[in-house]
């Protein structure tokens, strides 16, 4: 049997295996148009299935990533932070000052050296009162207007399939690459267990 083989087939094998998981990856996102081709629909998968990528993508996000109840609840727990708090104090001081410096130094020195940390106090706790009745305002408001799963859904829907297909390749290029090498080993593999048969047979 002619040696030949052993070169041949797992190199037409490999070719064809590679090839055709290299189309196989290519299929997921081309044609991007329906196309008639002897009486078939041809249509990659994503841009055919895409309303439905878009609705299990949404359903994702509100369910397991973040929720309604959890941006209501951030909502609320950012108007009561220490941190707003702290944004307000500075805020409010320096306010106080600027009106103070254009009042001018005579009318600061007849007011009551305790005048200023009472004024102060009692805007703090108007102010710190207003911003965490409208962080509760808004918490339920949102629970009303809010529909995370919609937003996304909408937003996935309306991608272009080119940026859909970016962004695949982008977050899976290495392993979208291992699958078309992996064809291609597949089919050397099966290249050789073809030359052997042949060879078996053949020296018969």
């Amino acid at each position: 049997m002619e040696p030949w083989i052993w070169i041949v087939f797992p190199v037409v094998g490999g070719l064809i295996g590679y090839f055709t998981n290299w189309l196989a990856v290519k299929m997921l996102f081309r044609p991007r148009r329906p196309i008639r081709l002897l009486g078939w629909k041809l249509q990659g998968v994503v841009p055919r299935r895409q309303g439905d990528l878009a609705r299990k993508v949404a359903r994702t996000v509100e369910k397991d990533l973040i929720s309604v109840d959890e941006i209501q609840a951030l909502v609320r727990d950012l108007a009561n932070s220490e941190r707003v708090h702290n944004l307000l104090r500075e805020r409010i001081d320096r306010q106080i000052a600027e009106q103070l410096e254009r009042f001018g130094p005579i009318v600061a020195a007849l007011l009551p050296d305790d005048f200023i940390d009472k004024m102060k106090a009692r805007i703090e706790r108007e102010v710190f009162d207003f911003v965490e009745g409208l962080g509760e305002e808004l918490h339920g408001e949102l629970g009303n207007h809010l529909d995370v799963e919609s937003m996304v859904y909408k937003r996935i829907e309306s991608f272009d399939v080119g940026r859909l297909e970016r962004i695949v390749h982008e977050i899976a290029r290495k392993e979208l690459r291992h699958i078309e090498i992996l064809g291609g080993i597949l089919g050397a593999a099966i290249g050789l267990v073809q030359a052997a048969i042949v060879n078996y047979f053949g020296g018969q």
